[in-house]
């Protein structure tokens, strides 16, 4: 959602003052991994002082530790926005300094621990290497989408559709700020090794102030869990009114923000290269899009009418037929299938959804100008090649849709497939209702519809929408086979006699998916 904020300048100028940063810490934002290999990850970490700080590293089942030195470099990209600046804080803080080493020589499959020194601070944390691809070994990851993160998320309740009566306005039993935060907590103690994110982390990415709630929230987990982030159409705004909407150079300003913060890896190309990228983790092969774009510009293939395209001046990188993101994509897929494992693609946009963005693009009455539907142009290609899962967010609300479709294997023969496609977009932003005149064919779950709330003497006891995420567990089968149980997770609020929020329970939806792999028996 895009709220209408900052209205005058007294209220941006009261909102920066009260959430400005602390000023007395050495770190920025606390240190945190990223592009992970079998021998090799990023730490990452921002500091106040342009002071070297110092990492020491080794395996968590013992052995000699070694000692890397960071040389820290000015994060330009990271200033705020002019109005930011003017009716900031007087001591708000400068630009930080960035520290990024590569650290490398590890062990595939290994544990570590780290801690770093910054100043007269240390931070530490743990990560695990992705196993080598024959490695019989559990793998354990988390998605989710649309945590839209910024300082008015604090004390902030989104509007909590009635499911009996959508219209009704209800709000959320607790706010955005700490739905989001409650469910990392949640996610910490499931010590996932990675975390995909289908896009819309901030608010704003052209405003700093969002980047910089995201980061005071989503750092510690980050600390451990890698995340594999899809950019979102947020993540590219640069900004309400003054701070320049979906124009070139405000897109320009918020994507510079985004390439600051994540190290990803490549994909071959100069102009884009991040913003699409593929991770294999064992059996597992992570494809993340960037889909935030079509031409011609408000077109019929465009999923973003605000936005300007690859050549007409804009930023996003074209994703149809015959595009650079398209011809790898397809050469990603082919590489993946022949794996013999798990494929999953991450990106924002849904193309198969109940929600507003689940309606035809273009403006005006049954109309959608951020739409996902034209994103269903890639499922024969995604059906193809075997694609297991489509994780996406967007339409903030959870849903699953089963597309069913033909397999070419890499012999030629074809074979029944479906592709299982989510809408993950619960991590701590709109808890949404379906839309009526958007029509899914393919739905298969939907928690409006499917969990419905039962409460006892006002107090909800069960079901319901909710802020959560989907849990992904990858487990060996046999001699050569693989299980992947997918459980969306939710964060249920627990009530007292009073309708207070007295702490949360972890909680399943009844909408489990099982994929098998390698031709593991059906009983396994």
């Amino acid at each position: 959602m895009i709220p209408e904020r900052f209205a005058g300048l007294a209220t941006l100028t009261l909102v920066v003052t009260l959430f400005a940063p602390r000023l007395e810490a050495a770190f920025r934002v606390t240190p945190y991994v990223q592009n992970p290999a079998p021998q090799a990850v990023t730490l990452t970490w921002f500091s106040d002082e342009n002071e070297s700080g110092c990492v020491t590293f080794g395996a968590s089942g013992g052995g000699a530790s070694r000692v890397e030195c960071s040389s820290p470099e000015t994060a330009q990209a990271l200033a705020y926005h002019p109005v930011e600046a003017v009716v900031a804080h007087p001591r708000a803080r400068p630009i930080p300094f960035r520290h990024e080493l590569r650290l490398d020589g590890l062990e595939p499959g290994e544990t570590y621990h780290y801690r770093v020194s910054q100043g007269e601070e240390t931070a530490a944390g743990e990560f695990r290497t992705p196993m080598a691809a024959k490695a019989r070994e559990s793998v354990r990851f988390v998605v989710f989408g649309d945590s839209e993160t910024e300082p008015e998320s604090a004390g902030s309740f989104v509007s909590w559709p009635d499911p009996e009566d959508p219209e009704t306005e209800r709000r959320y039993l607790v706010d955005e700020e700490t739905g989001y935060r409650e469910n990392l907590r949640l996610v910490r103690e499931r010590k996932p090794q990675f975390v995909a994110v289908a896009g819309d982390l901030v608010e704003s990415g052209g405003e700093q102030r969002d980047w910089d709630a995201y980061w005071r929230l989503t750092a510690p987990l980050a600390a451990d869990a890698f995340l594999l982030p899809a950019l979102g159409n947020h993540d590219y705004y640069g900004g309400p009114g003054i701070f320049g909407f979906y124009e070139p150079q405000a897109t320009a300003r918020a994507l510079a923000k985004y390439r600051t913060y994540f190290d990803l890896p490549g994909n071959g190309t100069a102009a884009h290269d991040e913003r699409y990228y593929a991770v294999e983790w064992g059996p597992v092969t992570v494809v993340v899009l960037d889909l935030n774009n079509g031409l011609p510009q408000q077109g019929p293939n465009d999923s973003n009418f605000y936005m300007l395209g690859e050549g007409e001046g804009g930023t996003a990188p074209d994703w149809q037929p015959g595009s650079p993101q398209y011809r790898w994509l397809e050469k990603t897929l082919q590489g993946a299938q022949q794996r013999q494992g798990f494929t999953f693609v991450v990106a924002h946009h849904c193309p198969y959804s109940s929600g507003v963005h689940g309606l035809p693009p273009g403006r005006g009455e049954g109309l959608d100008p951020l739409s996902g539907l034209p994103l269903r142009a890639l499922s024969p290609l995604f059906l193809h090649y075997g694609v297991d899962a489509l994780f996406t967010g967007h339409d903030e609300m959870y849903e699953r849709s089963a597309v069913p479709g033909r397999e070419r294997l890499p012999d030629g023969t074809l074979r029944d497939h479906v592709l299982q496609v989510y809408d993950v977009g619960v991590a701590g932003d709109g808890l949404r209702a379906p839309v009526e005149a958007a029509h899914n064919p393919f739905r298969a779950f939907l928690a409006h519809d499917d969990s419905p709330e039962r409460w006892e003497n006002g107090v909800l006891v069960d079901g319901g929408k909710h802020y959560g995420h989907l849990e992904v567990n990858v487990e060996p089968v046999g001699a050569a086979g693989w299980r992947a149980q997918l459980d969306m997770v939710y964060l249920f609020p627990l009530l007292g006699s009073d309708g207070k929020v007295e702490g949360f329970e972890r909680r399943l939806y009844d909408d489990r998916v099982v994929l098998r792999s390698n031709a593991v028996d059906e009983g396994d």
